[in-house]
């Protein structure tokens, strides 16, 4: 078996792609993400060198993209496993569409796009950090919480506590209530301003007529 270095632009190639894996997975290590910096810097590299051999395998006048194609699905695979279900929840999307993204890049460095590879890492660092203050602050405006009120159960308690909702301007996205003793428990979910759920928890505590239960 004959042994040599390899050529001046994979090397550049390999390199670049571990500086640009680099600077995104040190992004996702600052933020305690289960892809961090060497997982991120693995999977750039990674991408990269399966393009390099899938190129020097096809040569000029072969299939240069079969073993490149394959790199979709064998992500595919790794970001699936950085998605956890609970219950109504569903978390590490933005880590898996990032090994995603990352992955691209190791394939556009691989096949000699560094321009595109470097336009699009700072294209991802943007959607990280940028974007991210955004999300939080759509968030904030749009927080869902639950409450679980006790109330006498009179004669216009529900329209009561739903006018509290609508006067705190939160949007009541669903409710159920049923009767407990000469009590009435109302279950409400609603959407707004994490300020404005705030003072109206704030206000139900202090209130004689209203006690908040934990469910």
């Amino acid at each position: 078996m004959e042994w040599s270095w390899p050529e001046s632009a994979h090397v550049v190639r390999v390199i670049v792609a571990v500086i640009l894996g680099g600077l995104i997975g040190l992004e996702r290590e600052l933020r305690d993400k289960p892809a961090g910096f060497r997982t991120i810097i693995l999977i750039c590299l990674g991408a990269c060198v399966l393009t390099i051999v899938s190129k020097v395998i096809g040569g000029p006048d072969g299939e240069s993209t079969r073993i490149a194609a394959q790199i979709v699905t064998g992500i595919g695979f790794i970001g699936a496993g950085a998605i956890l279900r609970d219950r109504q929840s569903v978390y590490g999307l933005t880590t898996a569409a990032t090994i995603w993204a990352v992955a691209a890049i190791g394939m556009a460095v691989g096949f000699g796009e560094l321009g595109l590879a470097v336009l699009g890492t700072l294209a991802i660092l943007v959607a990280l950090f940028v974007f991210d203050a955004v999300e939080h602050w759509i968030g904030d405006r749009r927080d869902i919480q639950e409450y679980h009120i006790l109330t006498a159960n009179r004669d216009g308690a529900l329209d009561r506590v739903r006018g509290l909702f609508d006067n705190a301007q939160l949007h009541i996205r669903k409710w159920t209530c049923y009767e407990e003793g000469s009590s009435l428990v109302i279950h409400m979910v609603a959407m707004g301003g994490k300020t404005r759920h705030e003072r109206l928890r704030v206000m139900l505590t202090r209130s004689e007529q209203y006690t908040l239960t934990k469910g």
